[in-house]
C-alpha cells in the first residue's frame, strides 16, 4: 500500500470559527454581532457582571430585571423600564468616573443597548464613539490566530511531532499542519465577518445618531437594529465598488478583444472578405427601464432549425420591460399579515429593493425546517411585487436542462429563465427552485448545480449562451431563490454565489397571529371574500394551542381545515 505525503486538505467549519473568536471580542461588539441574542437573557447576563463588579447596585439591577419581567407592551417604550434603566445607567457611569472603572462604562453601554429602541437617537449617539474604538480591538485579533490555530490543533491530535522528528511520524506532522492551516483561514474568515459586521454596526450607530429615520430600526430593540440597517446604509457602497470593478475588467477585456482582433486582420489572407449574418445586424435601441435578452437567432434551414423560435417570437429581438418597485411600505404590511412570525426574513429580502427602480434580489438560498414556509415566503413576495414566477423542483429536474438543452436533440428547449421570460413578458422574472439539496448528484446528463452556477453571476448571465438559441441572452435581471431544509451536501461554488438565510419555524407564541391568514386562505381557496369567515372560537383556539406546539405551517392549515369543515357540517345539521 503506498502512502502520499502531500499533506490533505482539510475545511473547519465556519460556525466552529465564529464561536470560538466571538468570546474574545469587545464586551460592547460582542453584543451586537452575537447573532442569536436574545434580550432577556443577555440582561440576566450582565446584571449578574453589574453585581459582581458593585454589589451596591444589586436594589438597581433587581429593579430593571422586574420592570422588564413585568412589562406589559413594547418594552423600550414602557415608562418603568426606562425609569429603571435610566437610573441604573446613571450609577454604572457615576461608578465609572468615581472608581476610574472602565468596565463600568463598559457595562452600561451593554444595558443601553438592551434597554433601548432602534429609534432612540441618544442611545445612539452614545455608542458610536465606543463601537468605533472597539473595532480597534477586533482588528488586533490578528495577531494572535496563529497561537490560537495551534492552540486547536493540539487540542485535536495531542502533542504531534515536531518538525525534526523521525520519518515514522511524517503522516502525523503532514496532518497537524494541514490541520493548522485550515483553522487559520477559517479563524481568519471568521474575523473579516466580525469586522464587516462591526463597520455595520457603527454606520447604523453614527447614522441614527446625526437623526437618520428608518422604518425598520423603529419597533426593534438598538442592538437588534444595527447590523440589518448597517447593512443598508453600507450595501450601496459595496455595490459601487463591485460596480467599478466590473467596469475595470470589461475595459480590460475589450481592450484584449480588439487587440486580438487586429492582430486576426492582420495575420488574414487578403482576398478573404468577412460577413456579417444577419444576427449581427444592428438592433433597435432599448429605451428605459427595458432589456433586450434574446437579441435574435440564426435559423438553420431545416424545419427543425426554423421552430426553434416557435412561441418566442415576442421576446426575441424585443425589449422587454422591467417589473418596478412597488411601494415597499404596503408590501411588507401585506407580507407581515401573511407571516407574522417571519417579519425579520421579510425585512432582509425587501431591503435589496431599497432605493431601486426596478425589482431585482440578489441570489438567495433560505434554509429552514419543512413546513416553515419557505416556498410560499417566496411565491407571495413574487405575487406582491407582480413579478412573474417560474418553478423549478430540484429532486425531479432533468440533469443541467435548467440551463437549456441543445438544439441538435429532438427535445431542445431554451434554459428556464427564457422560458420564464417568454411566460411573464417581462426581463425580471423570479425563479424558485425548491429543495436544492435534493438535486441529483449524477452528472451523467450534467448537474443542476452545475447549470446554475453561470447564471447566479451578473457578468456570466448578462452574456449567457443558451444551448438551445444558440446565442447570447441577457438573464442578468432575473432574480434568484432557492429552498432547502439544510446546505448539507450542497457544493462550495455554488454556496459562495448564494446568500444563505436561516428562516425559522412559527413557535406556538405566533398561533393567534396566524389564524387570521390562514383563515383568509381558506376563504380565497373556496372562492369566499375573507371576511365571510368568521374566527375562531376561544374554545377552538384553545384545542388548537394543545394540538399544534409549533413547527409546520401546513400542519396548522390542516388542523384549521378540519375546525372550518365542522363547524359549517354542525352549522348546516342545526
Amino acid at each position: 500500500m503506498a502512502f502520499s505525503s502531500t499533506p490533505p486538505a482539510l475545511q473547519i467549519d465556519p460556525e466552529a470559527a465564529r464561536r470560538l473568536l466571538e468570546p474574545m471580542l469587545p464586551r460592547r461588539l460582542r453584543a451586537c454581532l452575537t447573532q442569536d441574542l436574545r434580550v432577556t437573557s443577555a440582561c440576566s447576563e450582565i446584571a449578574l457582571d453589574i453585581i459582581t463588579l458593585a454589589p451596591e447596585a444589586e436594589a438597581l439591577v433587581s429593579a430593571w430585571i422586574a420592570a422588564a419581567a413585568t412589562s406589559d407592551g413594547v418594552l423600550w417604550r414602557d415608562r418603568r423600564w426606562i425609569a429603571r434603566r435610566s437610573a441604573l445607567i446613571r450609577f454604572l457611569d457615576v461608578l465609572a468616573v468615581e472608581r476610574d472603572q472602565p468596565a463600568a462604562r463598559a457595562l452600561a453601554d451593554v444595558a443601553t443597548l438592551l434597554s433601548c429602541g432602534g429609534d432612540d437617537r441618544k442611545a445612539a449617539s452614545r455608542l458610536a464613539q465606543p463601537l468605533w474604538l472597539e473595532r480597534d480591538a477586533v482588528l488586533d485579533l490578528r495577531k494572535g490566530l496563529a497561537a490560537l490555530g495551534e492552540a486547536q490543533t493540539r487540542l485535536t491530535l495531542g502533542r504531534v511531532a515536531e518538525s525534526d522528528a523521525d520519518t515514522d511520524v511524517t503522516g502525523a506532522t503532514d496532518l497537524a499542519a494541514a490541520l493548522q492551516g485550515a483553522w487559520h483561514d477559517a479563524l481568519t474568515d471568521a474575523l473579516l465577518t466580525f469586522s464587516e459586521k462591526a463597520s455595520s454596526a457603527i454606520a447604523t450607530a453614527a447614522a441614527l445618531a446625526c437623526g437618520a429615520d428608518d422604518a425598520f430600526a423603529g419597533d426593534v430593540a438598538l442592538v437588534h437594529a444595527l447590523l440589518p440597517v448597517g447593512e443598508i446604509l453600507i450595501r450601496p457602497v459595496a455595490d459601487g465598488a463591485a460596480t467599478r470593478e466590473r467596469r475595470r475588467w470589461k475595459k480590460i477585456e475589450a481592450q484584449l478583444a480588439l487587440n486580438e482582433t487586429r492582430r486576426r486582420e492582420k495575420t488574414a489572407p487578403v482576398e478573404t472578405k468577412a460577413r456579417t449574418p444577419d444576427a449581427d445586424a444592428p438592433h433597435a435601441e432599448v429605451p428605459k427601464g427595458h432589456v433586450l435578452v434574446v437579441t435574435a437567432i440564426q435559423e438553420t434551414g431545416s424545419d427543425r432549425g426554423r421552430s426553434i423560435a416557435r412561441g418566442y417570437e415576442h421576446i426575441i429581438g424585443k425589449p422587454l420591460p422591467l417589473v418596478a418597485v412597488p411601494d415597499l411600505a404596503a408590501v411588507r404590511e401585506r407580507l407581515a399579515f401573511e407571516f407574522p412570525y417571519a417579519l425579520a426574513m421579510i425585512d432582509r429580502l425587501l431591503a435589496d429593493l431599497i432605493g431601486r427602480e426596478q425589482a431585482t434580489f440578489r441570489p438567495t438560498l433560505l434554509i429552514g425546517p419543512p413546513g416553515a414556509g419557505k416556498s410560499r415566503l417566496v411565491a407571495r413576495i413574487a405575487h406582491h411585487l407582480g413579478l412573474g414566477l417560474w418553478r423549478v423542483d430540484a429532486t425531479r429536474d432533468a440533469g443541467a436542462s435548467l440551463g437549456g438543452l441543445d438544439r441538435r436533440w429532438a427535445t431542445s428547449e431554451p434554459a428556464h429563465p427564457i422560458m420564464a421570460v417568454a411566460r411573464s413578458g417581462t426581463a425580471n422574472p423570479l425563479m424558485q427552485i425548491d429543495e436544492l439539496e435534493k438535486a441529483a448528484t449524477r452528472a451523467d446528463h450534467g448537474r443542476l448545480w452545475d447549470a446554475l452556477l453561470p447564471m447566479l453571476e451578473p457578468e456570466t448571465a448578462r452574456t449567457y449562451q443558451d444551448p438551445c438559441f444558440q446565442t447570447e441572452v441577457d438573464i442578468s435581471r432575473v432574480s434568484w431563490f432557492a429552498t432547502a431544509n439544510e446546505v448539507g451536501n450542497l457544493p462550495g461554488p455554488l454556496l459562495d454565489r448564494l446568500r444563505v438565510l436561516e428562516m425559522a419555524a412559527p413557535s406556538q407564541a405566533d398561533l393567534e397571529a396566524l389564524l387570521g391568514p390562514i383563515l383568509a386562505g381558506i376563504a380565497a381557496n373556496r372562492g369566499l371574500d375573507p371576511a365571510f369567515e368568521a374566527p375562531l372560537d376561544g374554545e377552538a383556539v384553545a384545542l388548537l394551542r394543545r394540538s399544534w406546539r409549533g413547527g409546520s405551517v401546513r400542519r396548522l392549515t390542516r388542523l384549521v381545515e378540519a375546525f372550518v369543515t365542522a363547524r359549517e357540517t354542525l352549522a348546516v345539521r342545526h
